[in-house]
């Protein structure tokens, strides 16, 4: 390494050098290249390079075409925004048209909706004899007379119709939903029928479910609200019943079988020609909430007009009804009360239920509970029940508090009912008390309230049936004791939990109108000349 700098340089050949020195790398440009390529990389385009094309000379035609070319675009640009501002003046005043001819829909409504509101002031303001005015035939000195029914007190609200559709679901309702369920619908429909009942005046009207035809007679299920008087709990003497089939075609019906316990009825429509009809399915798991399953449901219903049928979807609810039956459930299907009394069918076209009326939810008495009363009205020609003077409610139903405080000893395997009311004797002489879950009776389990009305059923007609062929002279003896129930119960006494059982003796039929079914109170205006009624309407509160 010491003696590097002695080393000889290195020999390079001659040629080799001279193609070195050749190189366009090693070759020096001039300065005026080096000076207009820094000026082009520094965006200044020198006026002498050939790729200046602004700079070049033209002749005249060619800038007399740019010239044109030029103005052809500006005018193309400004036809392009007269064409835009005429579409904005004509789309402004189709809006403005829209908007005066809603501004005038809008006063004649508001000029209708005064009018009606000072034609119910007249008629809240009339009483039993209005006296003379002019008729509706134009005859002078016509004398009319007006009578209010179940006047509500003043400042009560508005009143509304009585029966109106628009409640009941829209045109579009099962849209959402697969072709099958309209299928299973329409399927259904055949099998519905509107109905109406009178006396002199009009009572009630709803929907009915063709369940069985047979000699020539078909039996509709509806609801008992269709022969109840409008002012008080007691059937109507033998009313007229009108039957629309889904044709149109009108038929007489007749009255079979009531009960006011279940708010149920079976109404007879002879008729020579066959009637499509659907049972009810008296499967109980669809009402099982400890079960995963869908709780998809359709409410029908059906006017007295040929193809007026009805439809609300919905879900079921987990939560009592407000109504006295306890065997009630809930869906949340919106319905109107001509509704009362059709079917509620699930996503797989059964029948599992039969819908009442109520303004924020629907009521329905579960499709196993109405197979087990038409059994009974078969069998017995009435529904027979144990009176045990216990009000229960489903324990799911229970506040979260109080379920948290019953349940701190375990949840029991079946989810039962709570007590929440011990009113007869013979249920007063048990340890049973408010609070207390009862899960089984008779051995049997049962998860809802519904269940165990079934089941009591059952108990009770199997017990009149042997009865029957043992004594047939011993039928519905109120003397002797009906029956014992054995309940397993779960006590709550001094923040200690048991499980007992106790045993209730009954010697009582439920009474039929044990249960209220409360509907609207219907405010009936009827109009009077010479004594005759020859109109008559009916409205509600809107409170």
């Amino acid at each position: 390494m010491a003696d590097t700098e002695d080393r000889e340089p290195t020999f390079v050949p001659q040629s080799l050098s001279n193609a070195v020195d050749a190189s366009p790398k090693r070759r020096e440009m001039p300065e005026s290249t080096i000076q207009s390529s820094e000026d082009y990389l520094c965006g200044q385009v020198p006026n002498n390079t050939r790729y200046n094309l602004r700079g070049r000379d033209v002749d005249l035609a060619t800038q007399l075409r740019r010239e044109e070319h030029k103005m052809d675009r500006e005018k193309c640009f400004e036809t392009k925004r007269l064409r835009k501002e005429q579409k904005m003046r004509e789309d402004r005043e189709c809006v403005d048209k829209a908007l005066r001819a809603r501004a005038v829909l809008d006063a004649q409504y508001k000029a209708w909706k005064e009018e009606q509101r000072k034609l119910r002031l007249s008629k809240q303001g009339g009483d039993n004899n209005d006296g003379d005015f002019s008729g509706n035939k134009g005859e002078k000195g016509s004398v009319y007379t007006r009578e209010i029914i179940n006047k509500p007190p003043e400042g009560s609200g508005d009143w509304l119709p009585y029966e109106s559709d628009d409640e009941f679901g829209t045109e579009f309702e099962l849209k959402h939903t697969s072709w099958e369920v309209e299928k299973f619908t329409l399927e259904l429909a055949r099998c519905m029928v509107g109905l109406e009942s009178f006396t002199d005046t009009k009572i009630f009207s709803c929907s009915g479910t063709i369940v069985e035809y047979v000699d020539d007679t078909g039996y509709v299920v509806t609801s008992a609200s269709l022969v109840r008087c409008p002012d008080r709990d007691e059937q109507i003497d033998k009313p007229k019943i009108n039957v629309w089939l889904a044709s149109g075609q009108k038929l007489e019906g007749f009255v079979s079988n009531v009960d006011f316990y279940y708010n149920i009825c079976v109404i007879k429509v002879p008729c020579t020609v066959h009637l499509p009809s659907k049972s009810f399915c008296p499967n109980t798991g669809f009402f099982n909430f400890y079960e995963n399953h869908t709780r998809d449901v359709v409410a029908l219903g059906r006017s007295c007009e040929p193809c007026s049928l009805k439809v609300a979807s919905g879900k079921l609810i987990p939560r009592r009804s407000r109504f006295d039956c306890e065997e009630l459930l809930v869906s949340s299907c919106k319905i109107s009360k001509r509704g009362v009394g059709g079917p509620l069918m699930d996503f797989d076209g059964n029948v599992i239920g039969m819908n009442f009326y109520d303004k924020k939810e629907t009521p329905f008495l579960p499709s196993f509970i109405v197979l087990k009363c038409l059994q009974h009205f078969d069998i017995f020609g009435k529904v027979i029940r144990p009176l045990h003077g216990l009000r229960v409610k489903t324990l799911y139903e229970a506040n979260l508090s109080l379920l948290e405080k019953k349940l701190q000893s375990g949840i029991p395997e079946r989810c039962g009912v709570i007590v929440v009311k011990v009113q007869e004797p013979s249920a007063e002489l048990s340890e049973i008390k408010v609070g207390d879950i009862i899960t089984h009776v008779d051995g049997v389990p049962f998860s809802n309230a519904a269940e165990l009305g079934g089941i009591l059923l059952d108990m009770c007609g199997k017990l009149w049936l042997d009865r029957q062929k043992m004594n047939p002279s011993d039928v519905f003896n109120q003397t002797a004791a009906l029956m014992s129930l054995k309940f397993r119960v779960r006590t709550y006494r001094d923040a200690k939990s048991e499980v007992i059982t106790q045993i209730i003796n009954v010697n009582k039929f439920t009474p039929s109108r044990l249960n209220k079914w409360p509907l609207p109170r219907p405010i009936i205006v009827r109009q009077y000349e010479h004594g005759k009624v020859i109109s008559e309407e009916w409205y509600m509160t809107g409170v």
